[in-house]
């Protein structure tokens, strides 16, 4: 009753102002963004990116309300955990050197959670997260390629992975993230459940993302650009059938991909979880609308919103409602097949639902679905990271349908 009640009450809070963030029922911390950010790292656990006991021994360490105990205490787990990799390896127990290293990329990501750019440590952990992926990457059965696309004066970093050990065409999978995305939360959000149903996986960071805009490479409204580049890099693997090249986006990634798909007809299948095609109305609905209400939401969540606004090339969060006027596109150009996730807690909102299921309904492709992921099953929050095994489900067993 007290959990119902909970639910309720921040239901009500919901239907006022739409938060990302907001989570619906309490795992461990009474800072609801810092619980949100727990659980999601929770649902990294059934691909291979933590262990409960490692995981809420951190939690137990940290300061409710306090980013800057958060930042401090992840990378500690993950020090212990990588200096575990480093025995294993050391005498071939590649297996468990494997684990390790996953474990420990994945508690220094979620580090970066609560740590600000202009913290010299930042650049550090960011740097110890992809050290550690890399160590792990060669020692699975089907090795996880590091890869790099050239990109304008840079290189967008991201990982592949192979549905087959030899080079028979298959159908492939595009990942992209949202406004706080490294390509690993990704791998770890979905990559193997992909290659269990013999899907190729590929995710890389797009301009904004990972440590990109530290070059200068900021989010931009017109992600086809980046987009063609990566499909060009697919279409040119031996690996890869052309006619069933699916592009899922999540978060702001519900922006990314289907204006990809908007433009760029090599895209046969297209997700987002959930879809938008106005960014400056999306954000009218949250607490980014005005300076009272973002004074109101936690510590936490204040952290990461400064870090959407990094990403994004803007020094403050105040500005965001200004330059998100560009990011806009018309549905109806998206032709291929198209499937929107939501989760309940979201579609709760009345403005994010009207703005759901209009967009939705002004998608041009007669071949298109709408999910609603319920509370019931643990996946009412944002993107349904704490319940990823229900959220690929939903994902590949559309994909099989439309590729069958």
């Amino acid at each position: 009753m007290r959990s119902e009640k909970r639910i309720q009450e921040l239901l009500k809070q919901t239907e006022k102002v739409a938060d990302a963030h907001r989570q619906f029922y309490k795992v461990y911390f009474e800072d609801n963004s810092m619980d949100f950010a727990f659980q999601w790292a929770l649902g990294c656990i059934r691909n291979g990116g933590g262990e409960i006991g490692e995981m809420f021994y951190t939690a137990a360490q940290i300061e409710d309300y306090n980013p800057d105990s958060w930042a401090a205490e992840w990378p500690i787990m993950a020090q212990r955990v990588e200096k575990r990799a480093q025995e294993a390896a050391a005498k071939n127990h590649d297996v468990s050197a494997r684990e390790f290293y996953l474990r420990a990329a994945c508690y220094y990501r979620t580090a970066l959670a609560a740590l600000l750019p202009s913290d010299t440590n930042f650049k550090l952990i960011a740097d110890r997260y992809k050290s550690s992926f890399l160590k792990a990457a060669p020692l699975f059965n089907m090795p996880i390629e590091y890869i790099e696309i050239p990109f304008k004066n840079t290189v967008l970093p991201g990982c592949f992975i192979k549905a087959a050990k030899n080079n028979e065409k298959q159908k492939t999978l595009i990942m992209v993230g949202g406004g706080e995305t490294f390509f690993l939360d990704l791998y770890l959000y979905i990559g193997p459940s992909a290659v269990k149903r013999g899907y190729n996986f590929l995710t890389v960071d797009i301009p904004g993302q990972g440590t990109l805009p530290f070059e200068g490479h900021i989010y931009r409204p017109d992600t086809e650009v980046p987009l063609k580049t990566i499909i060009d890099y697919v279409l040119n693997r031996p690996d890869v059938d052309s006619d069933r090249i699916a592009a899922y986006g999540i978060s702001e990634g519900g922006y990314f991909i289907p204006r990809a798909a908007a433009y760029d007809k090599r895209i046969k299948a297209c997700i987002a979880n959930h879809v938008f095609n106005d960014f400056h109305r999306f954000l009218s609905y949250t607490a980014l609308k005005s300076k009272e209400q973002t004074e109101k939401i936690s510590p936490m969540n204040y952290r990461m919103m400064e870090l959407v606004a990094w990403r994004h090339g803007i020094e403050s969060i105040s500005e965001i409602m200004e330059i998100s006027k560009g990011f806009y596109y018309d549905p109806k150009l998206i032709t291929c097949p198209f499937l929107n996730i939501t989760s309940a807690g979201e579609y709760a909102n009345p403005a994010v639902k009207a703005m759901q299921d209009e967009c939705f309904e002004a998608i041009g492709s007669p071949m298109k679905k709408m999910l609603v992921a319920p509370f019931e099953e643990g996946a009412g929050t944002h993107c349904l990271g704490e319940n990823t095994g229900l959220m690929s489900a939903l994902v590949f067993d559309w994909l099989d349908e439309v590729f069958a």
